[in-house]
């Protein structure tokens, strides 16, 4: 009778531990999966930013981009107006040589 008392008893612990390892495999599992969660959230808010900030970055560059053509095409422009002034002139001085000859 006493070794059947004391198979059931190691029997009962036997499965209360059992019990209490599935309990917390499961409760890690949970917290694993929260903080699989929370690293996917930070790493989304990570890419956002730097999306935003990538955006910007553009935005600043594209600004700048402009400002560097609309100074060089009105350079060019200028040199253009000079140098189409300067041929004008040497073809009028050369029609003028030749009528005064």
């Amino acid at each position: 009778m006493k070794t059947k008392l004391l198979l059931s008893l190691a029997l009962c612990a036997v499965l209360t531990t059992g019990a209490f390892a599935q309990d917390d495999h499961a409760a890690t599992r949970a917290a694993r999966k929260e903080k699989t969660r929370q690293d996917v959230r930070r790493a989304g808010d990570k890419v956002e930013t730097g999306v935003a900030d990538g955006a910007h970055a553009v935005g600043t560059a594209g600004r700048a981009t402009g400002r560097a053509v609309t100074k060089g095409t009105k350079a060019t422009g200028r040199a253009v107006t000079k140098a189409t002034k300067a041929t004008g002139r040497a073809i009028s001085g050369k029609a003028k040589k030749i009528d005064n000859q």
